[in-house]
């Protein structure tokens, strides 16, 4: 019985370039490629394995959660940088199946897009057992909120402590806005603040605001 495959990427060239790179694999249907996740239900065939395979610069919770919650039977794997666990554990939290890094090859891609779709948690052995016990537990990995940032993320949370609108630190790092709008989502959630004001706040307190 095939997967379907629905790919989840804010880019047209990142979406073409999976269909076209998935499209004819084994045991895979692509069905859909999408910029936005309300309309995966309509991409979902009755009775049939599906995978939602999620391109974004960073994995985020609340996007799970807001596809479990929608879409329950569809397996949810992120793309993923590297496997850093203080972003895994929250996103399987939330109700994602798995993590699938950037740098497999495609067949493992495509094993890890059947598994999803199957229902499998999809992780490297290599971090699996420590994963699942921190899932056990009800653990969360990062031990400050430092820890929980990405590479990127800290980066924009530096561009935040100098004053940067959101569209200069776009130009900056050569994103987006609209990516750059999702990055500080992210670190909202991570850090535990409310708004802009108290994370450019937290920013200059830890260090990375204006240079004295």
């Amino acid at each position: 019985m095939p997967t379907y495959l629905i790919i989840l990427s804010p880019a047209l060239l990142h979406r073409e370039a999976w269909r076209a790179l998935l499209t004819g694999q084994p045991d895979v249907i692509v069905s859909g490629a999408l910029a936005e996740p309300a309309h995966i239900a309509t991409l979902i065939q009755p009775h049939q394995p599906a995978t939602l395979l999620i391109d974004l610069p960073d994995p985020q919770p609340d996007l799970a959660r807001h596809i479990r919650s929608s879409a329950p039977e569809v397996g949810v794997l992120f793309l993923a940088q590297s496997y850093d666990l203080a972003e895994i554990v929250p996103c399987l939290q939330a109700g994602a199946t798995g993590f699938v890094s950037r740098d497999e090859s495609t067949g493992d891609l495509v094993r890890a897009i059947i598994a999803a779709g199957r229902g499998e948690i999809v992780l490297p052995p290599s971090i699996a057992a420590r994963v699942l016990i921190a899932l056990a537990r009800g653990e969360a990995v990062a031990t400050n909120p430092a820890e929980a940032l990405s590479e990127r993320e800290i980066e924009v949370v530096r561009l935040l402590g100098q004053g940067l609108t959101n569209k200069d630190i776009a130009q900056t790092l050569i994103l987006s806005v609209r990516t750059v709008e999702a990055h500080l989502r992210n670190i909202y959630g991570k850090l535990g603040v409310r708004s802009r004001t108290e994370a450019a706040l937290w920013a200059v307190r830890h260090g990375y605001g204006p240079e004295q």
